[in-house]
């Protein structure tokens, strides 16, 4: 096999810059809709943590992603929600950008540029876009591919993998088979260059980070931080059924992400895209047979997106979507390599007074013209459609509402953003006493739980305003704020915060509320 340079050593002309910024500009216009939306849910214990209302995180689980960034943009956003969305956008981007500038080391880069297209504006970041604890996905991956392109260095600076893969784990521990990735890149680099020596299962570097890996397994295991040992826990760990059905949910969200085949949204093992990710595998090991798309790294992305996919399988009771975020990457390379070689397929013979000239175009690795208009043209049409289709998808999925209630979105980021939105806003138009004691009670969703249990109503406000701690985070002054589902007259400096299933409420006394529901017995 003819060893060629990675593409690193060629200058980046003006069109691959060209190409950077368009992948930058398809990411941040599919998923602009994030920058209007207020926090939700897990996001108010991090505000919490960074403002010194509960205990600051010191484990290294997510150390990075839960407590580190908040503490960074308290001071800078505030309490302004557009700050840290916008914060998320921004990485988003750069994980785009990277993976164009890494697809480019053996790919052309109309190639590279259809590729990274298509990981910017895949609709499955929808959540890790829009919400804003799902922070820690697009910060690993960052890091996670930061990490690559330093060890893929041929100099000392090649070490710097060790930090920034650490940085990664401490963001979110999923990327723990990253190793296991770089393992078979620096393998089949070596393929290709011949400044590269030892396979990558000898290269010193890898063995550092498979033992930085095995070393934050241990701990996790030791300190059973995300309760996987405590019975059946939201971490519970499943090696049968439930490992097969994510498998093929994953890799069928993977594959089926067009407008007019996406039939629903959710974050649950999905039956309906089981036959989408059986199509994918089949296709993946099709490919291998091709010795085009093996020579484009066909098999090292596979191993990026599993590597990276694998730490979450097990898990019996989460299955979502943003877990696919990092594994896209991987998929992102096999549409890239797949476009190469559509182009090289495409691409018109030289004739003889083009093969006679002495100064040829900028070629890729495979030897793909960088300057090809037609490849160009391809890649930006590509592009253009999967930007379209996700732009409208998300739109979707941004403004469907729920079947039982259509005031409500069935996508619960949004519609707990809406309700917490909606409820601190009226809390702020409310005159509330010092040191008040704040009951949140909702006689409309009482309605729907009847005698016995709580309706899903007060559940969603319940996990939109996370218990009650939104309001601390917002009104420190409020000595408390709690859930209740029976109204009792109270005595100062109770308050209650009457609240309706989208969110609005009003604040009342029981000097003011007695008289209003003392004759109602089904709103005790």
């Amino acid at each position: 096999m003819q060893r060629t340079p990675p593409s690193s050593s060629r200058a980046w002309s003006p069109a691959t810059w060209l190409g950077g910024l368009l992948v930058a500009a398809a990411g941040v216009w599919v998923f602009r809709g994030a920058l209007t939306y207020f926090f939700s849910a897990d996001d108010f214990p991090a505000l919490a943590r960074a403002a010194g209302l509960l205990p600051r995180l010191h484990d290294p689980w997510r150390l990075l992603s839960g407590q580190f960034y908040f503490d960074l943009l308290r001071p800078i956003a505030g309490l302004d929600p557009r700050g840290y969305h916008a914060a998320s956008l921004l990485l988003h981007v750069a994980c785009s950008v990277v993976l164009y500038a890494l697809l480019r080391r053996r790919l052309s880069t109309p190639a590279a540029l259809a590729g990274a297209g298509c990981f910017a504006t895949h609709p499955s970041h929808y959540a890790a876009a829009y919400w804003v604890s799902a922070v820690g996905a697009p910060m690993a991956l960052l890091l996670s591919l930061a990490a690559l392109a330093a060890a893929l260095r041929p100099d000392r600076a090649r070490w710097l993998a060790v930090p920034l893969f650490a940085a990664a784990l401490l963001a979110r521990e999923s990327v723990l088979l990253l190793p296991l990735a770089l393992w078979a890149l620096l393998d089949w680099e070596s393929c290709h260059d011949s400044r590269r020596g030892a396979p990558g299962w000898r290269d010193p570097l890898v063995i550092s980070l498979i033992a930085l890996a095995v070393a934050l397994t241990l701990h996790l295991a030791a300190t059973d931080v995300m309760g996987t040992r405590s019975g059946p826990g939201a971490y519970q760990l499943d090696f049968g059924r439930a490992t097969l059905e994510n498998l093929f949910t994953y890799l069928g969200w993977s594959a089926n992400f067009l407008l007019p085949t996406v039939l629903r949204f959710q974050d649950a093992a999905d039956p309906l895209v089981y036959g989408w990710g059986a199509g994918l595998l089949v296709l993946w090991l099709a490919g291998l047979a091709l010795p085009g798309l093996r020579r484009r790294g066909w098999l090292v992305a596979g191993a990026l997106y599993l590597a990276l996919l694998l730490p979450a399988l097990p898990l019996a009771h989460h299955t979502y979507r943003y877990y696919l975020y990092a594994p896209l990457a991987g998929f992102a390379w096999c549409v890239a390599a797949a476009c190469d070689l559509l182009f090289e397929r495409l691409r018109p013979a030289p004739g003889p007074a083009q093969s006679s000239r002495r100064s040829l175009p900028a070629t890729s690795p495979t030897g793909q013209p960088d300057a090809d208009p037609r490849a160009w043209g391809l890649a930006l049409a590509v592009v253009a459609l999967l930007t379209v289709n996700a732009g409208l998808l998300v739109r979707k999925i941004e403004f469907m509402p729920l079947s039982v209630a259509p005031t409500l979105r069935a996508d619960a980021v949004v519609d707990r953003a809406l309700i917490a939105g909606r409820a601190i806003a009226d809390l702020r138009k409310s005159t509330l006493p010092a040191r008040a004691r704040l009951l949140l009670w909702s006689p409309i969703g009482r309605s729907f739980a009847g005698n016995t249990g709580e309706s899903y109503f007060e559940q969603n406000v319940r996990a939109a305003l996370f218990e009650g701690l939104a309001v601390r985070v917002f009104f420190p002054a409020v000595d408390s704020a709690r859930f209740v589902t029976t109204y009792r007259s109270m005595p100062e400096p109770y308050r209650y915060a009457v609240y309706r299933p989208d969110g609005a409420l009003r604040v009342a006394g029981s000097a003011e509320l007695d008289s209003v529901v003392g004759g109602s017995p089904p709103a005790r």
